[in-house]
């Protein structure tokens, strides 16, 4: 008996040890057939997150329907049958031609996995309602099992891109997963619901309700409370990633501090530190400075936005999984209506930030919009207990309490800025300190009111664009936002930008004797116009990966065949009508076309060895696509190029050092590499850059080596770091 409740929460660990460890396997798996879009995994989580819901509604159900006793005999149907479709086989995977990802992914995964992941997705549930009927120790808190679910989460998360993928193929990875899933079966022979649930709770009765029903009020509480907690995730997750890389690794670290709120609050002795609950509204602070400070122009270093991004989650999450514990129902059998709500705000509050916010604004709400959600979630949890003690405000003072924190932050934001910027001449850090004090004072006085705080930060969201208008000094041509990023055409001293996120993309003089040249990495003085003007290089038929302004293509030459793959649809029109690049290249006389989707994939149709140059220029965002960079795609680029062919890549990038990697899978494939920068003679109007340029033929190495200066590799291949492949990569590596 003392053994019984280790068993069940060994299996509580080891069913959400395997979900979390199936995500990341399966979505890895998926990147090379699907040209490693990024959309993978974005598409990949929303199909986890559904079945996870998909599971605890099934459980809920079938309980409620079946009794606890009678549905566990039906639950071993559900847990055998898996074992049939073990170890996964992803090696037939395909891309459906013609299907679009978004409906291609989830088909891929319902036929591989949906049944195992269906399975896991109840298990936790379950356990918790066999659990409560038991009659063994700690069956009257079955709530601690989704403490130790969690943790079971958050090591199967962490232990994947820290130890499972760097040492473990992907097909023994499958294995070792089957070999789990088996142990748990085996677990739940010691977790089954027996004669001691019959004995504890009569047949199918449900444990004495110490309450009633729970009520809308409550169910609203539990749903605001767990989507506010999902969408701070994803917004946070989403900003720290802006200026690096989506690498599994820093989408690691928020979720794991997500689960480890889960771990502290949902236990047996819930760790709920003092100092976080005290911190929470400085946390909110922190959290506004962070959101207004990139728009004012100011950067932290990255590792110290990061880790403030991460505390503020933390906090934020501990704050609102304490909420959600403490207003648990204390009617057992209401456990699964329970878990059936969070997890259906949690796939809410997911699907705001990943689908509804790119379609509804122009600007990045996210961040303040979940922690406005989070104040507001709080606020009515507090509500329910002032009205449980018989205690309410006034309607009058409960009106005026939130319009002035709203109305005097919308003055901070706007009024304020505009004075003094126009009669102080405050700009950048001098305008950051003179708002942030009001507003952190606003956000203090909001101390023990949440509904005060919800009001501060609707204002910030309403006012979201004012302080970068003001900060810029720039007038704002076009704004377009997509499932892609944000782009944002803006004039300023005389030149026309184009920013996508938090990268220049390309600019270029409105008027002048330097209007339509090309400007920042694509100056006529840059290492790529070195290879586009030089006689020596006559390439007719050109492919470039990513448009940006369309700069490059303003060197096209007469007759001269230019392809441009770009992923996303709207980068042309912006690129057609705003900038002059792709006018010029027509007047000229050169032919162009575009296609559109995943370069790499569309290269694939390209025939073989018809392109004399081959530009990619896809690495300078913080969003770096490695399936570009692996030994798979080299390789696929030199099956279009001819024999005496060129591979040109754009490698500037702010945070990794992609120089050693060009290297690295050049040598890998037996080609030869060099690199070129405008470092130390930086023209006016170019910016720092650097290119890689990779070829097969001797003759066009000597020649970007002897007449354009290009500088060869001097490291010996053992001290190049590994080569990514389809199968491996590690950002680490690439890090300055």
């Amino acid at each position: 008996m003392p053994y019984a409740i280790h068993a069940f929460r060994l299996a509580a660990f080891l069913s959400a040890f395997l979900l979390f460890q199936v995500q990341p396997m399966a979505t890895k798996a998926l990147l090379p057939p699907f040209g490693g879009s990024h959309l993978v995994w974005g598409v990949a989580a929303a199909f986890f997150q559904g079945l996870l819901l998909l599971g605890y509604g099934y459980a809920h159900l079938a309980q409620e329907r079946l009794g606890v006793r009678r549905y566990a005999r039906w639950h071993w149907i559900l847990l055998l049958a898996p074992l049939l479709l073990l170890p996964f086989d992803f090696r037939p995977i395909a891309a459906a031609r013609g299907t679009p990802l978004v409906l291609a992914v989830p088909g891929v995964l319902l036929r591989i996995l949906a049944f195992p992941v269906l399975t896991l997705a109840t298990t936790s549930v379950i356990l918790q309602r066999w659990l409560s009927v038991s009659g063994l120790p700690g069956s009257g808190n079955p709530y601690t099992l989704y403490g130790a679910s969690n943790l079971g989460s958050m090591l199967g998360l962490l232990s994947y891109p820290l130890l499972v993928e760097p040492l473990l193929e992907l097909h023994t990875q499958t294995r070792f997963w089957a070999v789990g899933f088996l142990v748990l079966v085996l677990l739940h022979l010691a977790c089954r619901p027996g004669r001691n649930a019959v004995q504890a709770a009569g047949s199918d009765a449900q444990p004495v309700a110490t309450s009633g029903p729970q009520n809308r009020r409550d169910l609203l509480a539990w749903f605001g409370l767990s989507a506010a907690g999902c969408a701070l995730l994803l917004a946070t997750t989403n900003t720290i990633t802006l200026d690096i890389s989506p690498v599994p690794l820093l989408w690691v670290l928020p979720l794991s501090l997500f689960l480890l709120s889960f771990v502290l609050t949902f236990s047996r002795r819930p760790r709920r530190p003092a100092w976080i609950s005290a911190a929470f509204y400085w946390a909110a602070i922190v959290g506004l400075f962070l959101y207004l400070m990139p728009q004012l122009r100011i950067t932290l270093p990255a590792w110290l936005s990061t880790l403030l991004y991460l505390v503020v989650l933390l906090v934020f999450c501990v704050e609102l999984h304490g909420s959600l514990y403490k207003s648990r129902p204390s009617n057992l059998g209401r456990l699964t209506t329970f878990y059936l709500t969070i997890a259906f705000g949690g796939f809410c509050g997911s699907a705001l930030v990943s689908w509804l916010a790119p379609l509804v604004t122009n600007a990045c709400l996210e961040y303040p919009g979940a922690m406005l959600l989070a104040a507001l979630s709080l606020a009515a949890c507090a509500r329910t207990q002032t009205r449980a003690a018989g205690a309410a405000l006034p309607p009058r003072i409960a009106a005026a309490r939130m319009a002035a924190p709203f109305l005097a932050t919308v003055c901070t934001l706007t009024l304020l800025p505009w004075a003094l910027s126009k009669f102080c001449g405050f700009e950048g850090t001098a305008l950051f300190c003179a708002t942030a004090l009001p507003l952190a004072l606003l956000v203090l006085g909001s101390k023990q009111r949440p509904l005060s705080l919800a009001c501060v930060l609707l204002a910030v969201v309403v006012c979201a664009d004012r302080p970068e208008a003001l900060a810029s000094g720039t007038r704002y041509v076009k704004k377009l936002r997509n499932y892609y990023g944000i782009y944002r055409v803006y004039d300023s001293d005389r030149q026309r930008f184009l920013q996508h996120g938090t990268t220049l993309h390309g600019r270029e003089y409105l008027a002048g004797p330097q209007a339509g040249i090309p400007m920042s990495y694509y100056h006529p003085s840059a290492p790529a116009s070195g290879i586009l003007n030089a006689p020596a290089f006559p390439a007719r038929d050109v492919a470039m990966i990513g448009l940006g302004a369309g700069a490059l293509v303003a060197y096209a030459r007469p007759d001269q065949n230019f392809t441009v793959f770009e992923l996303d649809p709207d980068n042309l029109p912006i690129a057609d009508r705003y900038f002059t690049f792709l006018r010029q290249a027509r007047e000229r006389g050169a032919n162009l076309q575009f296609r559109f989707g995943d370069g790499r994939i569309n290269l694939r149709e390209t025939p073989r060895h018809s392109l004399d140059l081959l530009i990619v220029d896809t690495f300078n965002s913080g969003a770096v696509p490695v399936h570009l960079l692996t030994v798979e795609a080299f390789r696929e680029y030199f099956a279009a190029l001819r024999p005496s062919g060129l591979l040109l890549l754009h490698t500037s990038n702010k945070a990794l050092d992609l120089t050693p990697i060009v290297h690295s899978v050049a040598a890998e494939i037996g080609a030869l590499s060099a690199s070129k920068t405008n470092a130390g003679n930086i023209a006016p109007g170019a910016d720092l850059t650097v290119w890689m340029a990779v070829t097969h033929d001797k003759s066009v190495f000597r020649n970007l080596r002897d007449n354009l200066r290009w500088t060869p590799r001097t490291a010996p291949p053992g001290q190049l770091p590994r080569p990514w492949t389809d199968r491996y990569s590690n950002i680490l590596t690439a890090l300055f």
